[in-house]
């Protein structure tokens, strides 16, 4: 009897297997609200004349991009199971997202290969982004 008890327990405390969309949807939202304040400080310090407008399409890749790593993060974190999936979907959507933002708001698309490249990228490191949240949890 006192280890069906126990069992149920550890059947409870014990995270849901599969992926969860609201964890994704989560990081995004994370992702995009570390982007939109890493922008603005990257404009302030253009605008202070701290770092050349030369080096903005850079600058403004890395903040994507670590945008986009700790938005997977979040996500393995808060899932707490397939991180690694929870982060890769995170980093798909957020990036297909911005692709479309871009084509909306600019009328231009990138080359195929580009948009390719960073789809792929951003797969990668969002799954490695969820599999470190999720190990950040213990």
């Amino acid at each position: 009897m006192v280890g069906s008890g126990l069992e149920r327990s550890r059947a409870m405390a014990r995270p849901r297997e599969g992926l969860n969309l609201k964890y994704v949807a989560l990081g995004v939202v994370a992702a995009f609200l570390v982007a939109f304040v890493f922008s603005g400080i990257v404009g302030l310090v253009m605008y202070q004349g701290w770092l050349s407008e030369a080096y903005s399409p850079l600058v403004m890749n890395i903040v994507s991009f670590l945008s986009l790593f700790l938005g997977g993060l979040y996500a393995g974190r808060r899932a707490g199971t397939a991180g690694w999936a929870h982060g890769a979907l995170t980093g798909f959507l957020y990036i297909t997202v911005i692709s479309g933002l871009g084509l909306a708001v600019f009328n231009q698309v990138a080359p195929v290969l580009v948009l390719l490249g960073r789809a792929g990228l951003s797969v990668l490191l969002g799954a490695v982004a969820g599999t470190v949240g999720i190990n950040l949890r213990r």
